[in-house]
């Protein structure tokens, strides 16, 4: 047996234990660390005298820090009382209608993912929802879902939004202002279609509207430390934005934010430190050696080579086929590297049959931005929905997710192939 076809029944099994559950997703993607470490070893793929740094060299660091900073920042300030006070000034402005306040948050969602990363965004929204919810005493799951969905259609609007947005626009020069004109369209149709359909599917919260009469000030123990915390996170937020002017990784920039707010705020570091979610940190950084085995094994090459024959059998439909290759692929893998690799067979495939690459390139951005919320591990935002209703002991299992997200992120795929079509006729 090959070593392509080994690592692709590696990736098969583990994909099969998080769809069943059999195991917890950390605890399948851990296996699947050592089984990619074993037979990375027996078919000379890692170097057993540098196996610790080749391992390392497979996890963006940058995203770790991202995570376990933003995750610790989040649990300390909440202690403050700040989201709780948020969601309930908001509340007071918008009215007592839960199905108001929770669209406002799912709007809300689409513009925090504009100018931050999802899992930022789904992490401070996620917080917000909570709180509300548990204000209204009502389940927050369908809520957390749906913002989850919208945030990678936020991930659509600016060439800064999203990595996929950077790597295309990198090789294809796309300008800032060109990206804008092009997707900000698509962005705002995807939104007007999506929202009233989910509006529709959360007609059963709060049917009555209930006042909200009080005072946001009442859940906040200590002014000084929620002014501490307001400060810590607002200059964190502000990192996020200017992140291009300062010239500093985004994960420093998390994990300082978090360090500020413990030195700040003087809590007990160990009760923040057992509230993270760090199934999720583990499975994060699991998935990326995952997928770095199935790179160095040429799994994703020979990936490439087939989708290369598929767009050459058929040019008119390369766009539109594009899309969904990359979606579809998207949903399993992390949509950066199949990002990478469609790059170098798009450059061939226009070559073939006379496509220009940037056609092309709006097909692979669409296609990964949306393709992750087909499957509940098909983002980063989607795992850190899905843990933030764990904590709350809501368990979320791929059933729930394809009957409830599925059709919104079909429908929204469908959406961007008319839009990609449309394009390529006015161009």
């Amino acid at each position: 047996m090959n070593v392509s076809t080994v690592f692709s029944l590696i990736f098969v099994l583990i994909l099969i234990f998080l769809v069943t559950e059999r195991y917890h997703r950390s605890v399948a993607a851990l296996l699947g660390v050592l089984l990619t470490i074993v037979y990375g070893v027996i078919y000379g793929l890692f170097s057993s005298q540098n196996l610790l740094h080749e391992l390392a060299s497979l996890i963006d660091p940058n995203t770790v820090l991202l995570v376990v900073g933003v995750m610790i920042l989040a649990e300390a300030v909440a202690r403050t009382g700040l989201f709780e006070f948020a969601a309930l000034s908001i509340a007071k402005i918008i009215g007592g209608d839960f199905r108001r306040i929770s669209l406002s948050f799912i709007l809300l969602t689409v513009v925090f993912s504009t100018f931050l990363s999802n899992i930022t965004s789904m992490i401070i929204i996620g917080a917000l929802t909570i709180s509300l919810a548990k204000q209204f005493e009502v389940d927050p799951t369908d809520i957390i879902l749906s913002e989850a969905v919208m945030t990678n259609v936020g991930g659509l609007i600016l060439l800064i939004s999203s990595i996929p947005n950077l790597i295309v626009s990198a090789h294809t020069q796309i300008g800032f202002t060109e990206f804008f004109k092009t997707s900000f369209p698509l962005a705002v149709l995807i939104s007007l279609v999506t929202i009233p359909i989910i509006y529709r599917k959360i007609f059963h919260y709060c049917t009555i509207e209930h006042e909200i009469d009080v005072d946001p000030w009442t859940v906040v123990d200590d002014r000084g430390l929620f002014y501490r915390a307001v400060f810590v996170f607002m200059c964190v937020i502000l990192g996020f934005i200017f992140i291009d002017y300062l010239k500093i990784p985004i994960g420093l920039i998390s994990i300082g934010g978090a360090i500020a707010m413990l030195v700040l705020g003087g809590q007990e570091p160990e009760s923040i430190y057992s509230e993270v979610d760090w199934g999720t940190v583990f499975f994060l950084i699991s998935f990326y050696i995952i997928v770095g085995g199935l790179e160095k094994s040429e799994v994703l090459n020979i990936f490439s080579e087939n989708v290369a024959h598929l767009l050459s059998f058929r040019p008119d439909l390369a766009s539109v086929l594009n899309i969904w290759v990359c979606g579809l692929s998207s949903a399993f893998v992390d949509n950066i590297p199949i990002t990478m690799t469609l790059i170098p067979v798009m450059e061939i495939i226009s070559g073939i049959i006379g496509v220009s690459v940037k056609s092309l390139s709006w097909g692979i951005i669409y296609g990964a931005n949306l393709g992750g919320n087909l499957t509940p591990i098909g983002s980063p935002s989607n795992i850190i929905a899905l843990g933030i209703l764990k904590k709350e002991g809501k368990n979320v299992g791929w059933n729930k997710w394809f009957e409830y997200c599925l059709p919104l992120v079909l429908m929204q795929l469908f959406i961007a192939t008319a839009y990609v079509v449309f394009l390529s006729v006015i161009s």
